[in-house]
């Protein structure tokens, strides 16, 4: 398997990346790891045709082997953008060995880029255009990664997982209990406090208060919620019964059975950073219409070297 070809003598960060897989998964639903049902596979970047329904990945070599990065794509069938076949999240999960932190990136989907083949338009197109091996390479292109892996994630099935945990803890703004209190949390308060499976769900959703970057902050709440109450499960008698729980609803290019080894093991880590940011980053884009589209334009090389700096 190419993952483990490339990571063979580096074991502690593919334990760490179990780990961060086991995080993230549980954020949007309850897991089935298809290994083989419409898989994307990697190809040499001459082999890549950017038309067509199903964009292969383009083959990039590791900017540093010591720093991993999977894509995790989200889709939200309430959306009728993401009925149409849009991606309604984009986050990457990283780690970096070398400094022991992980970091979680939301790519905004307004963000207006170059596609190959499509021309410029909004990055969340990118997976109606040609699935999830166009969005990779376009993240790829724009901002300099080396993205090779994926998990395809729906946030329907959320609520089960996090009510298998007991709940998750969440920090509220003012501004967000009161609103959650007007639709139908009337108990809801400030501060810290422990969501079901069905309101982690609206908090996630939740673009009402603000925008985009409003939402994807949410989101990474959400995942941090999830990392931090699985931490609490460290016990193999306890973690695999729900590693074996989330097994549904999800496509992957990688490997079940080496991923629920390693997160069994990767949970006696205690030392980890876990950082968060956006793309753009703040004061690096503005709003813009563009063909008949409200997008934003960003400062390419501003983010890329942001993204540097936080990964790497």
């Amino acid at each position: 398997m190419r993952f483990f070809k490339r990571h063979k003598k580096k074991k502690i960060i593919l334990l760490v990346f179990a780990m961060l897989i086991l995080m993230v998964v549980g954020i949007y639903g309850s897991i089935v790891w298809k290994l083989h049902e419409g898989m994307v596979d990697v190809v040499d970047p001459d082999d890549v045709d950017p038309t067509a329904e199903q964009v292969a990945i383009a083959r990039e070599e590791p900017q540093d082997e010591e720093v991993y990065n999977v894509l995790l794509v989200g889709t939200d069938s309430r959306d009728p953008e993401s009925d149409m076949g849009r991606s309604d999240s984009m986050m990457m999960v990283s780690f970096n060995n070398t400094q022991k932190k992980a970091t979680t990136v939301s790519f905004l989907r307004d963000s207006l880029v170059e596609i190959d083949g499509h021309g410029k338009s909004r990055l969340g197109h990118t997976y109606a255009y040609g699935g999830v091996g166009l969005t990779i390479n376009t993240i790829n292109k724009v901002y300099d990664l080396d993205i090779q892996d994926y998990v395809i994630i729906n946030f329907e099935n959320m609520v089960s997982v996090v009510d298998e945990l007991g709940g998750i803890e969440v920090h509220l703004s003012a501004e967000e209990a009161e609103y959650y209190r007007q639709h139908g949390m009337p108990n809801i308060q400030e501060g810290t406090v422990t969501l079901t499976g069905a309101q982690a769900l609206a908090h996630a959703r939740n673009r009402s208060l603000d925008n985009d970057f409003g939402r994807t902050r949410r989101q990474r709440s959400v995942v941090y919620g999830i990392y931090k109450k699985v931490l609490q499960k460290k016990d193999p008698t306890t973690l695999l019964p729900l590693i074996n729980f989330c097994m549904t609803q999800v496509q992957t290019n990688m490997s079940v059975s080496e991923i629920t080894d390693m997160a069994t093991k990767v949970l006696s880590i205690d030392d980890l950073t876990v950082q968060q940011m956006s793309v753009p980053a703040d004061g690096t884009y503005q709003g813009i219409t563009y063909q008949g589209m409200e997008v934003l334009e960003i400062d390419i090389e501003a983010n890329k070297e942001k993204l540097k700096q936080f990964l790497y």
